[in-house]
Order: structure tokens, then C-alpha cells, then sequence
């Protein structure tokens, strides 16, 4: 999954999923909700296969709807292909979905068995779900148990279905207890899991830190420690989805996917670093990645855009789950210009893929779905939320009629079967580069002194975005020290880290010309202190911009609003993407190629623009109630052959 122009399963457009929480409907309606999903645009059916509703005995599984027709997830599979449509299945085995445990059967949690270890935090406390502990991922009598899940589902569900209607198999979900976005001192401390993390080091030739591990609580380990365990959170993640992917067969494990949180901008301390160092030694394991979009609305809060920004491109992953209907933290989710203006996100972040979850609004399910209200309780939360139906502001519903984002759905499927195909011409174009090295993220992820300077430098990117008309990109991997040199290179360092790799890359590009700005939130100390450029600067736009060259677009009589445009290998634009992540009305401009572009954007509004930036789409703010989609034109995204006519001011 990436923005290079590679789409998924055959397709040669960006992919529209619909999740369709089978567990949850009625098998009466299976067939008409799948034909409906397919005439409203989807093109793949994603959904969970929760472990616990599967299971009628320890190691007994029902697939073909022998003990119950809601198990039938083999004739599913029948209909959606009769349907038209491809799959992705996810069996987890966490899946979390809103479902008991997160889809696992009672009987691995400690709280019922002390034959499994429970997940601890830092300071020793049991995680929990539903106010049930959770096993660990490192208890190898729990993962004995996982292995015979996957291993039933892969010989039953996914190797007979692979192909078709099955293309993906989702992997866990979001980490191991959708869990990949957390601080690390969330992460699992049990005993086999520091067993495990103190082997890792002693194999790395850190003796004394293994030692260390057993000798003193988590919650006093010494900073260099504390890294290390960062760092390892990373392995340990990834090791994870290894083993999820070896109950699988070799086929099967070819189409494995994993999907990844969204940092948490507003999350704990330590927690944006935290996520960086636990996915990127995701690079190069063989999945595809995903993400999902749980971090607040973008069209309402420029945090939750600056997340959506950096972790996409951080990771250049695909959208595989984007909030369609569920209003529990904010009612707008359910008018169709709050899913709209974040597929535009996705593609405009160079997302190959948008996601309806969920695509149809359901209500039949039993006790073994149902979360315990006393358990929910017990973590603050209210029952009420969780009653049916199941996301109430869906597209479409189980009983046929329809809900209030079909006309948004509607509009996605003819933007991605229309215009939106033509973004395989350009890529995400950038005048600036964020390098977040994952030396850094590992020594900022669980520091006593509380430091923020990664996520401080995301929020800086995004004012650099939204009110001075840069466009940003991220990387994590280091670049060519020989890329572009009239693209500056955004570098915080932490004057703790001594990265010499990092430091003579950065000082090579610096010597061939290469423009690099270091950005310190104090004196840079140990290796750092002799870097030969220009002095780091505090991660503030104030002290930075005298050190940038002016933005490529700029026109000075723009308004706040973020624009991001695809370019294609001659510098053209192919789209252009507009946002207001503000409060107020604005008039957005830029000099594109020799055009002007002007454009008024409500409120958390957002746009699409052809080559020839006239408007494609465009949306109003999230508090619009009365607003509903119109068609979308056919038009193709592509660059005019002729030379662009100056448009007037």
C-alpha cells in the first residue's frame, strides 16, 4: 500500500472497503445488505471472524453454520462473491470491534484461568477489557491457543476462499490490544514478556541492562533502559504479527495486511514517540499496511489533523478503517461531509484505499457479541452507547432502508470510479522534509523529564502547513544524502542520543549543499555539539522561518488552509487538495504552474481540484446540517496539454 501508484487487488483506481459485521445481522439479510454494498460503490468487504463466537468448545470451531446460520462465514463468503464484491478478513485473534474481549473466548483470560499470564503495565497493574484481564502475547499457553485458532480458520475459511472472493487477511489489530498507538509504559511488562526482553538485550551484548530488568521495577529503570525497552517495543510488535502470520499457509500468509492506529497528538507523554518506534520496524517485514482513523475528527481539530497527516505519511499506508456512523464522541460523524472530508484526507495523504466503517448499520446479535454492561461500567463507560444498532449513522442499514451517509458514499464511489483514478500519474509533492529518525523516537518515548519534542515538531509541520503555505512530507528511513538539495531537511534531535550514523549522513548532506535544520528544544550536548551547520533552532515557526526558503505556491494574500497537491514526473499538478482545519471562514490561494487558485472553504471545510483546478468537490464544515452530496463529474484528474491560462485575481 503505497502513494507510488500501486493499487490494490487489481484494481486501477483507489479501493472503497465496506466493513459488514456479519456477527451483527441477520444471515436472512446477508445477501440484500451485500447487494446494496455493492450498487453503493464497495468494492471489498472487510470484517472481523471473532474467535469467541466461532468457538462452541475448546478447539472446536463452527464455519458453516451448523450449530447457528449467523456462523455460516463460508456461505458469507458465497454471497459476496455471487455479490460482485472481494473480501478481507480479519480473525484477529484480538479484534477488539466492540465485541466481549475483543472477539477472545472467556476462557484465555486470567481472569478465569491462572494458567495464562496477564498483560502488566509499568507499574504492575493487569490490563484489562471489559474489566476481564487480558493474556499475554508472550504466554506461549496462550499463543499454543492462538496458533490453533488461526490455524482453523486458515484451513476452513481463508486458503479454499483465497483469491476469490478473499484478497486480505488482516493480522491482530492495531498492535496486539489495539494497543500500537499507547504509551510504552502500556506496553506489556508481564514476566514472560520481560523474560523475553531481557534475552533480547543479552543477545545484543547489553548483559548488565538484561540483568537490570529483574532487578529493579520497571518504573525505576534507568533512561538508557527505558529506550531499550522502546526499541524493543518495536520488535516485540513485530515479532508478533510473524507469529500470527506462521499459523497461516504459505499462500495465505502472502496476502497478510496489518493495520496500524494513528498517533495520538493529544495522548499521553512519550506516546507519539512511543508509536514511532513500535511501527517502524514494520518496514521491509513483508506485510502491507494499513491504517485506522481513531484520533479525533479532522474536519473539527488541527491536532487530529497534524495526526492523521504524519502518521500516513510516516508510514505511507492505506486507509482500511475511517469512522462512517459511530456518534458517540461527535454527532457531525453521521452528516456526509465529516467521512467525505477524511477520504479526501486519505487521497490527498496518497492513501490507495478509503474505508466505510461500517458500511451498513446492524442490530441482531446475541450475548456472545455483547459487551458486559457490568464490565463496561467498571471502565467508565455507559452500556448505552454499545446498544443497537451498531453504528447508527452507516450508509446503509440491515433492514434495507438507508442511513444518512449514502449520498456520501455514493459520492466517494463515483469520485474513486471517476476523477480520483487518475492520481496513479502524480505523487505527493513536498517543499519541506520532516526526518524523524527512530533513534530519537526511541529516546523520547518514555523520558522521566516529559520531553515533547516530536510531537511539538508535528504540530510545528502543521502550522508550517496551515498558515505558511508549506507543503510537508515525513520520513523515517534516511533518505539519500544526495535527494533534492533545495528541499530542506527538518531534523529534532535529542541532544541525549548520540546516533552517529545519523549525524555523518546529515553532516555529508549539509557539506554537498543539501539544506538541513536541526531543531532542538535545548543546547545540543554529546555527539550533537559538534554538528558544522547552522545552530539548532527551538521548534517554533517564529525561529524557524527566517531559515527556510519561501514556499513554492505562496501567494501572500492567502488565508489559513492547508493545500496538498499531486504532482506528476514533469512537476504538473494532477490534484489538488484543500483544507480548513480552522474555526473561521477562509480564502485559500495559491500560484499553481502559473494559475491562481482561489478558494473560499468553510469552516472545517475541504476540496478537491482538477489539474485545471476547477473544483471536483467540495465540502462545508462539519456543523452544515442541511447539506447533502450531488453526483460527482466524471472529469479526469489530469494535467490539460496545454499551457494553463493565468486566471485573474
Amino acid at each position: 500500500m503505497s502513494d507510488q501508484g500501486s493499487y490494490l487487488y487489481g484494481f486501477g483506481r483507489p479501493v472503497l472497503y465496506g466493513e459488514y459485521p456479519y456477527y451483527r445481522a441477520a444471515p436472512a439479510r446477508w445477501a440484500a445488505n451485500l447487494a446494496a454494498l455493492a450498487e453503493a460503490g464497495v468494492d471489498v468487504v472487510t470484517c472481523y471472524l471473532p474467535w469467541r463466537f466461532h468457538e462452541t468448545a475448546p478447539g472446536t470451531h463452527d464455519f458453516t453454520g451448523e450449530t447457528d446460520p449467523q456462523r455460516d462465514v463460508v456461505g458469507l463468503l458465497g454471497l459476496i462473491r455471487a455479490a460482485g464484491l472481494k473480501a478481507v478478513l480479519k480473525p484477529g485473534p484480538f479484534v477488539h470491534g466492540e465485541v466481549q474481549l475483543g472477539g477472545l473466548p472467556d476462557r484465555v483470560s486470567p481472569s478465569r484461568d491462572d494458567r495464562y499470564a496477564p498483560v502488566l503495565n509499568s507499574l504492575g497493574e493487569p490490563v484489562t477489557s471489559q474489566a476481564m484481564v487480558l493474556p499475554s502475547a508472550s504466554c506461549p499457553e496462550y499463543t499454543a491457543q492462538v496458533r490453533e485458532w488461526l490455524t482453523a480458520v486458515d484451513k476452513s475459511v481463508l486458503a479454499p476462499a483465497l483469491g476469490d472472493p478473499v484478497v486480505g487477511v488482516q493480522l491482530g489489530n492495531e498492535g496486539v490490544y489495539s494497543d500500537a498507538n499507547q504509551a510504552a509504559t502500556a506496553h506489556d511488562f508481564s514476566p514472560p514478556a520481560v523474560r523475553a526482553f531481557a534475552e533480547w538485550l543479552g543477545a545484543a551484548g547489553e548483559p548488565e541492562l538484561a540483568d537490570t530488568t529483574g532487578l529493579v521495577p520497571p518504573r525505576s529503570w534507568p533512561p538508557e533502559l527505558r529506550t531499550a525497552w522502546a526499541v524493543w517495543g518495536g520488535e516485540t510488535l513485530r515479532a508478533h504479527y510473524a507469529l500470527l502470520a506462521d499459523c497461516l499457509s504459505p499462500q495465505v500468509r502472502a496476502a497478510a495486511l496489518v493495520n496500524l492506529p494513528l498517533p495520538a497528538l493529544d495522548g499521553p507523554s512519550g506516546a507519539v514517540a512511543a508509536w514511532l518506534a513500535r511501527t517502524a520496524p514494520l518496514a521491509g517485514a513483508g506485510f502491507a499496511e494499513g491504517y485506522t482513523s481513531w484520533v479525533g475528527n479532522a474536519a473539527r481539530s488541527r491536532t487530529a489533523f497534524a495526526s492523521h497527516w504524519f502518521g500516513v505519511r510516516a508510514r505511507r499506508s492505506a486507509n482500511v478503517e475511517d469512522n462512517w456512523g459511530f456518534t458517540w464522541t461527535d454527532p457531525s460523524y453521521a452528516r456526509p461531509q465529516v467521512p467525505l472530508h477524511h477520504a479526501l484526507l486519505a487521497l490527498g495523504l496518497g492513501s490507495v484505499s478509503c474505508s466505510a466503517y461500517t458500511a451498513c448499520s446492524t442490530g441482531s446479535w446475541g450475548g456472545v457479541i455483547d459487551l458486559d454492561p457490568a464490565g463496561l461500567r467498571a471502565e467508565g463507560l455507559d452500556p448505552a452507547d454499545y446498544a443497537p444498532p451498531y453504528c447508527p449513522g452507516a450508509p446503509l442499514r440491515e433492514d434495507g432502508t438507508t442511513g444518512p451517509n449514502l449520498g456520501a458514499l455514493h459520492a466517494l464511489r463515483d469520485l474513486l470510479r471517476g476523477p480520483a483514478a487518475a492520481l496513479a500519474d502524480g505523487h505527493y509533492a513536498a517543499d519541506l522534509l520532516l526526518l524523524a529518525p527512530r533513534g530519537l523516537a526511541a529516546a523520547q518515548a518514555w523520558r522521566p523529564d516529559g520531553s515533547q519534542l516530536l510531537p511539538d515538531t508535528v504540530k510545528l509541520a502543521e502550522q508550517l502547513m496551515n498558515r505558511h503555505q508549506y507543503r510537508v512530507d515525513v520520513a523515517t528511513e534516511l533518505p539519500d544524502v544526495d535527494a533534492d538539495p533545495a528541499v530542506p531537511w527538518l531534523v529534532p534531535v535529542d541532544g541525549h542520543e548520540d546516533d552517529e550514523e545519523l549525524f555523518t549522513a546529515l553532516a555529508d548532506r549539509q557539506i554537498r549543499g543539501g539544506a538541513v535544520v536541526l531543531l532542538s528544544a535545548g543546547p545540543l550536548t554529546g555527539r550533537w555539539a559538534d554538528w558544522p551547520g547552522p545552530a539548532a533552532t527551538a521548534p517554533d515557526a517564529e525561529a524557524l522561518l527566517p531559515l527556510l526558503p519561501p514556499p513554492a505556491l505562496a501567494d501572500p494574500g492567502s488565508g489559513p488552509g492547508t493545500v496538498l497537491v499531486h504532482e506528476n514526473q514533469h512537476g504538473r499538478p494532477v490534484a489538488v487538495f484543500a483544507f480548513n482545519p480552522g474555526r473561521q471562514p477562509t480564502t485559500v490561494r495559491r500560484r499553481i504552474h502559473g494559475t491562481a487558485l482561489v478558494l473560499g472553504l468553510a469552516p472545517g471545510g475541504a476540496a478537491l481540484l482538477d489539474a485545471s483546478l476547477d473544483p471536483v468537490l467540495v465540502l462545508p464544515g462539519p456543523d452544515d446540517t442541511s447539506w447533502t452530496p450531488t453526483p460527482v463529474g466524471r472529469q479526469k484528474l489530469q494535467p490539460s496539454s496545454q499551457t494553463p491560462k493565468e486566471t485573474p485575481r
